[in-house]
């Protein structure tokens, strides 16, 4: 399965998205975005990550934002000025990706949280019988739940839920 991604950002380029965003984001995912301006999945165009903490035990993943000022939804600078304030009562927090179902991963460096979380805005999982988020939902924004401790395991989970053959593909 090819993930495609764009060349990666210069250091001022990324000194950009943390003043846009009024964060200061952490060195390892810094770096990712130095090697990877976002990425997404195609044949099939999603992956399925494990979740034991819902019902159906994996969420989808579709995309890794990127800076693309003129595709708004792929966008990290544009998706978090037009979500992020859902989540306002936690620190350090910022979308990253998505599902593509309307469901963002988010960074959160907020100490004692820290890590990439599913948050399930749209309500998808809160049906079910299992369901243990991590973090409760305020104002009916929608729970979140830990998908791994950093980017690096983000990126790793993802990989390795694809099975075999994940080719890095560069999109001109």
């Amino acid at each position: 399965m090819p993930i495609v991604y764009k060349a990666g950002l210069s250091d001022s380029e990324v000194n950009a998205v943390e003043s846009a965003l009024n964060v200061t984001l952490p060195d390892s995912y810094r770096q990712l975005l130095k090697r990877m301006n976002g990425f997404y999945l195609t044949e099939p165009d999603y992956g399925q990550l494990p979740l034991p903490a819902i019902d159906e035990g994996v969420i989808s993943f579709d995309r890794l934002f990127g800076v693309v000022p003129d595709e708004e939804c792929n966008d990290l600078v544009g998706f978090n000025s037009g979500f992020i304030d859902e989540l306002s009562f936690i620190k350090g927090v910022f979308a990253i990706g998505e599902d593509g179902g309307g469901n963002p991963y988010v960074l959160i460096s907020e100490p004692g949280r820290e890590g990439v979380y599913y948050w399930d805005r749209t309500h998808l999982h809160e049906g079910g019988s299992v369901n243990k988020y991590d973090i409760a939902e305020q104002d009916e924004c929608g729970h979140l739940y830990l998908v791994a401790k950093d980017i690096e395991g983000l990126f790793d989970t993802l990989v390795s839920s694809l099975g075999g053959d994940v080719a890095m593909v560069e999109e001109a």
